[in-house]
């Protein structure tokens, strides 16, 4: 079963809110299958894809360290933390359940994109499901791709 967690500490800095999502995942949601950043009135939270609902701990430490909380997983389960956190929390699992929007920093197939790719491969062996601009040959992977939820697909804009 799919569950969606929604996390969010106000971040103002995008850059921030990167690193703060990267080191989650490294660290306590690690199981995680996608890890997005969200742009959430005006501020940055953070969501996750998990294929099991995070344990009553990991949601404690969560709010321990001040973050709104949601988990979803077709029916809200969890709205915890901090009231004007919470919203934007929800907004972000929402985003990514519904793959309206969020930018990817961890994805299925990212780490063997090391180098340059061909379009096909990366389509082929990645979450990627379209490259713009169309016509792109080949990506250098070696920077840090991160594609972007467009129209339920996960985008990577080369342009």
């Amino acid at each position: 079963m799919t569950t969606w967690l929604g996390l969010n500490a106000g971040h103002d800095d995008r850059s921030t809110a990167d690193a703060v999502a990267v080191s989650l995942y490294e660290t306590l949601l690690f199981h995680a299958q996608l890890v997005c950043v969200h742009e959430v009135e005006g501020r940055h939270a953070m969501s996750f894809r998990l294929t099991e609902e995070p344990s009553e701990n990991t949601v404690s430490t969560l709010i321990e360290r001040g973050y709104g909380v949601a988990v979803h997983n077709g029916s809200l389960q969890t709205l915890a933390g901090p009231e004007e956190l919470t919203r934007g929390a929800l907004r972000a699992a929402l985003a990514h359940r519904d793959r309206r929007e969020g930018r990817a920093l961890r994805f299925p197939g990212q780490r063997a994109l090391r180098g340059r790719y061909g379009v096909s491969d990366i389509l082929a062996f990645s979450a990627i499901e379209e490259v713009l601009p169309h016509g792109t040959k080949s990506v250098d992977a070696r920077g840090d791709l991160q594609p972007t939820f467009v129209n339920g697909r996960l985008v990577l804009d080369c342009g």
